[in-house]
């Protein structure tokens, strides 16, 4: 077989998509050659690899063993190099245009709004739209170019980086501890009010483990549920009881000591499985380059670990 090297990217391209057409007339209609010279270049291309491709009848074409090697091949290469020249265009280029953000509302309101600003500053050319809503949402249907959500990530058509891990604590206010005292492990809060949390997916339920142990979920004798997270820190900061929260959440008040953290030898958690902070963007071979420097803008502002924490 001789050297690959007397293969063009022209032939190649050729190639592949006689083999998506299944026949030489669309592909030379297209590509505004005459089918002659389309399987012209398919017959060379066979040649220089001394092996057949292609078998032709009067009404279609189909790949031998050989061909669908090749293509399976030639597709990667021709991916990365327009990946390549994609890469090339926008180094050259500015980001600029709408990027439709969705983020949840507490933790937008919190760790996304206030950096607007400064990307806006450093990108002038991209208009921002964020939308802030803690329920699901389909980004094809709902035109969304960027989803930032938190939990356990399932399974999903979309792609997803991680701009963080959520990290929780068990906390109370000073006040609420020095009247009610200071459990001593988990058993102990059968005796103390605790503010719960309760979404869409139900009531919040609290997880506890010494580390390199196994997870276990305590009952909780809630004083206080709400659907609202800023209502139950208040609650917490006023002396209410206490209430399991992400640092992202609550650690302003756990380093301004307004509130205190509780059992800090457990680890605490709302789900066995592991949370994260990700950024989702539908399937594709890679995001725009203005969901990426957003993305990227993310990474960098919260920092690793996350500022918060």
């Amino acid at each position: 077989m001789k050297s690959f090297n007397q293969i063009n990217i022209q032939s190649l391209r050729l190639f592949v998509a006689v083999l998506d057409q299944g026949n030489f007339s669309e592909v030379a209609r297209r590509e505004a050659m005459s089918p002659s010279t389309v399987s012209r270049v398919i017959a060379q291309l066979e040649q220089a690899l001394q092996t057949q491709l292609l078998y032709r009848n009067t009404r279609a074409v189909s790949p031998t063993e050989s061909g669908k090697l090749l293509a399976e091949h030639a597709r990667q290469v021709l991916t990365q190099l327009d990946l390549a020249e994609q890469d090339l265009q926008e180094q050259s280029s500015e980001p600029g245009g709408l990027v439709r953000i969705n983020a949840p509302v507490v933790f937008g309101q919190r760790h996304v709004a206030p950096w607007l600003p400064e990307l806006s500053t450093r990108f002038p050319r991209l208009n921002i739209e964020l939308m802030q809503t803690d329920d699901f949402i389909d980004p094809l249907q709902d035109s969304v170019d960027l989803l930032i959500r938190i939990g356990v990530m399932a399974d999903s058509t979309l792609q997803a980086r991680t701009l963080g891990h959520q990290n929780f604590r068990l906390a109370a206010s000073p006040a609420y501890l020095a009247r009610a005292g200071m459990p001593a492990t988990p058993d102990d809060l059968s005796n103390h009010s605790c503010l719960v949390f309760k979404g869409f997916a139900g009531s919040q339920r609290w997880y506890f483990r010494q580390p390199e142990k196994e997870w276990r979920s305590w009952n909780l004798r809630g004083v206080l549920t709400s659907n609202n997270a800023e209502t139950l820190t208040q609650a917490a900061i006023g002396g209410m009881g206490l209430v399991v929260f992400p640092t992202w959440l609550i650690g302003d008040a756990l380093r301004a000591g307004t509130l205190v953290s509780v059992l800090p030898e457990y680890q605490v958690s709302t789900s066995p499985e592991p949370q994260t902070i990700s950024a989702l963007y539908p399937n594709a071979r890679r995001a725009s380059v203005k969901v990426r420097v957003v993305i990227d803008y993310l990474v960098e502002k919260f920092g690793l670990p996350a500022y918060w924490e």
